[in-house]
């Protein structure tokens, strides 16, 4: 077999021991806490409020035009309010109970004293009075 600059014909060149591949780094990394989702800190429930409601459930002859729309058309009335909190307005078609959940986040983002059970005691009992209410309450609130 012929040789040509120190190799064979027949066999592939060898590669010379000056060059290496780059080692790759291994890097390890270590989880000490497992991520967790943010908190809302206006979850219902959590905030608790430092004062009471503007006016009182029966004071509906303070604003007679609110009390005329909300006995005329309740849901409507209702619907006005899931837009003035930032609720789309067919909440309420949608769902059970949505007049008790915008009463509760009215309370909420008021910082207004109760609890749940107090809201759907107020809509249960005289839901037009509380309406009226928290219609009153979100115009005091600048909303």
């Amino acid at each position: 077999m012929a040789q040509t600059k120190g190799y064979e014909m027949n066999s592939p060149p060898q590669q010379s021991s000056q060059f290496q591949a780059p080692q790759q780094q291994q890097h390890t990394t270590v989880i000490i806490n497992q991520p967790s989702a943010p908190t809302n800190p206006l979850l219902v429930g959590t905030v608790q409020g430092t004062r009471e409601w503007s006016s009182g459930l029966l004071d509906c002859s303070e604003d007679i035009g609110s009390m005329a729309f909300t006995c005329c058309c309740y849901p409507c009335s209702v619907c006005t309010i899931g837009n003035r909190i930032g609720e789309n307005w067919f909440t309420l078609c949608f769902v059970p109970a949505a007049d008790i959940t915008y009463r509760t986040r009215i309370r909420t983002l008021g910082g207004i004293r109760g609890d749940m059970f107090s809201d759907c005691m107020s809509v249960t009992c005289c839901p037009a009075c509380a309406v009226c209410q928290e219609q009153r309450e979100l115009t005091t609130m600048g909303l």
